[in-house]
């Protein structure tokens, strides 16, 4: 059950979200931000002043020493995968180009699907999104178990389990949603 606020306070104690709390929080992030950007450029001022000598000095990366056998942490191996994935140039653009937009179009999607799927507000899942998801789980699954190629057997056997939990946990919390509303409605 929700709190009221209005009735735990007196006015004089409340303050309104907009414009006090979004100026609060805008000038906040702002502050945060400005940090960083200092933080950032430090190094490059210190130089430009003459004050390099406070910079740790090392030396820079080569290329050609660093072995090509070197991949990224698991959790990052699926995208590491699909950018290897594209070619070197597609219709001009760098593939390079192609690989870092493709990410970002598949986190937007991500992050607006809660939206796409429940677009109508009483409806369970459909049958689309349902293979949408399976698609997109069993892709990652896969690119990062080819990234790993020859996979290590703890990593597979730990990925392989995880899967079957998260469906089993799903099929559950399905279950479970199916009884409420059933319970709600009045039906056997």
């Amino acid at each position: 059950m929700p709190v009221d606020y209005r009735r735990q306070y007196e006015p004089e104690q409340l303050e309104p979200l907009w414009p006090n709390g979004c100026i609060r929080l805008a000038v906040s992030s702002l502050c945060a931000l400005s940090i960083m950007i200092v933080l950032a450029v430090l190094p490059v001022l210190l130089d430009y002043w003459g004050l390099g000598h406070w910079i740790e000095q090392s030396e820079p990366a080569d290329p050609q020493m660093t072995p090509m056998h070197i991949r990224p942490e698991w959790y990052f191996l699926a995208v590491y995968q699909c950018l290897k994935l594209f070619p070197t140039e597609f219709l001009g653009v760098s593939g390079k180009t192609l690989g870092v937009l493709s990410q970002g179009v598949f986190m937007l999607a991500v992050a607006l699907l809660p939206f796409w799927a429940r677009s109508g507000s009483g409806k369970p899942p459909g049958l689309v999104s349902g293979v949408c998801v399976t698609v997109v789980i069993v892709a990652f699954v896969g690119l990062t178990l080819w990234g790993t190629w020859p996979p290590p057997p703890l990593l597979a056997i730990t990925v392989c389990a995880a899967v079957v939990v998260f469906y089993i946990l799903i099929a559950g919390e399905r279950r479970r949603i199916r009884r409420a509303r059933r319970g709600r409605r009045g039906e056997p």
